[in-house]
């Protein structure tokens, strides 16, 4: 057989051989991939912690820094500073937590 009718030969397998393989390959990344920041499907937020969590918002200076067009540079040190306030304010503000998640658990609703 001649060389190049080999190669023509291979490639159909090798693209099946590779596409199974990184099927399971991305199969595998995803269940082993981390959960996100979002709340518990059952929690649902009263309005007054809405309320808080705004006026927490603009307090750090975090409404400002997204009130343009651009989006802010969040690796900056002014934005990490606003940011952390932004986050202590509202995890020590006594918000209310869903009923799936004990006090000693850390929160993740943002």
């Amino acid at each position: 057989m001649k060389p190049d009718l080999t190669f023509r030969a291979l490639v159909p397998v090798a693209l099946a051989v590779f596409a199974v393989l990184s099927g399971t390959a991305g199969a595998q990344s995803a269940a082993s991939a981390p959960t996100t920041a979002a709340p518990a499907p059952d929690y649902t937020p009263t309005r007054a912690d809405v309320e808080r969590d705004l006026a927490a918002w603009r307090e750090s200076g975090l409404e400002a820094q997204w009130a343009g067009d651009e989006t802010p540079d969040i690796n900056s040190p002014v934005y990490i500073s606003d940011y952390r306030k932004y986050q202590s304010t509202v995890h020590g503000s006594g918000m209310s937590q869903p009923a799936s998640q004990s006090q000693t658990e850390p929160q993740r609703r943002w």
